[in-house]
């Protein structure tokens, strides 16, 4: 059985993508929410309130970080495997860390696009 790397993800640039849509509506930000498919700022959150952990601390938010890297490393296989042109891949989400499901050429620019359905202008941000 081969090793596998559960920490090889590749990175996606969510910083760029926020260059290529007005960031700062929220519509926007619900299409490009739904393909984060983790998001490390929200993992206390959803153990107390989905799986009734109490008092998590640090060692619980590492198990369950590692289940969501093993799950999610277990997807790519299986995207992989089946041919399927898509996989997840880790982002920068500002206050954590997360996952991003594109497809696997994907630039953030092709991204934003296909997400809000538009053409892509670039956007004056943080400026």
């Amino acid at each position: 059985m081969t090793k596998v790397n559960y920490d090889a993800f590749a990175s996606f640039d969510m910083n760029e993508c926020c260059d290529h849509f007005d960031s700062e509506k929220q519509s926007n930000w619900k299409k490009i929410g739904k393909f984060i498919v983790a998001d490390g700022g929200e993992y206390a959150h959803i153990m107390e309130s989905e799986f009734d952990f109490e008092d998590t601390g640090a060692g619980e938010y590492e198990a369950f970080q590692a289940g969501v890297k093993y799950a999610l490393t277990k997807m790519n296989i299986a995207f992989e495997a089946a041919a399927l042109d898509l996989q997840v891949c880790e982002v920068d989400l500002v206050e954590s860390m997360g996952f991003v499901l594109v497809r696997a050429d994907d630039e953030p620019e092709d991204f934003v696009k296909r997400v809000l359905k538009k053409p892509v202008m670039m956007v004056d941000s943080w400026i």
